[in-house]
């Protein structure tokens, strides 16, 4: 999964904002070389109708969070769909609603946390020149800092590398050096959280260990 997909499957989880991972330029004019049109990210636009996610957006993935891999895929519900427009300026705004249950799996330990619900609604914005990705979203969510410069941004703002909130509201920006080649990544310059109101916030590392001290009590 490229970082573009990942920021997809963030932000498709309800924020996952991912407050995110982050990378993606501005879609090039589509030629019989480029994969097909359900395959780019951001995805052009449908006009204002909401469509089910592509398959290639559903995938599990696996990042490197609470002193080891932990991978994140879709639990037993799955009601999520977007759109997709283009402004007059040639911005894409995303937007992403719909319930969603995530299962997450801490590589080094097996432990596991089980259908953990997310709702709400959250928006991204790829700004035309590729240069910044806006992203933003309320009521639940489950997000994980993708880098260094993330994590730092999710401490200045109080906030875990990788969290579950219940409600309120998470907004962050994430600044790019657009790929000087086509096929390559762009590069994360900076990440900031420019809004933090979220409640119940718990941490994902420490709800991992206790679900790893849980699978190792013997029943009774």
């Amino acid at each position: 999964m490229n970082t573009t997909q990942r920021i997809t499957a963030a932000a498709a989880a309800v924020l996952l904002l991912a407050a995110a991972p982050a990378g993606a330029t501005a879609p090039e004019p589509a030629s019989p070389a480029e994969p097909p049109a359900e395959m780019q990210w951001p995805p052009p636009s449908t006009h204002g109708k909401f469509v089910p996610y592509p398959d290639e957006a559903n995938q599990p993935f696996t990042i490197a969070a609470c002193d080891s891999e932990v991978t994140i895929s879709t639990g037993d519900l799955d009601e999520r769909e977007y759109r997709s427009l283009v402004t007059t300026e040639g911005d894409t705004v995303l937007e992403h609603r719909g319930d969603l249950t995530l299962d997450i799996t801490r590589a080094s330990d097996g432990a596991m946390l089980d259908e953990v619900g997310v709702d709400g609604r959250s928006f991204e914005t790829y700004a035309a020149d590729g240069t910044s990705i806006e992203i933003s979203g309320s009521g639940s969510g489950v997000v994980f800092a993708y880098s260094e410069l993330e994590a730092q941004a999710f401490a200045e703002a109080g906030l875990p590398e990788a969290f579950l909130f219940l409600s309120g509201e998470l907004a962050g920006t994430i600044t790019l050096e657009p790929a000087a080649e086509p096929g390559q990544e762009p590069t994360v310059v900076s990440a900031e959280i420019t809004e933090n109101s979220t409640e119940y916030v718990f941490d994902l590392c420490d709800l991992l260990d206790q679900a790893a001290a849980d699978q190792q009590t013997p029943s009774p």
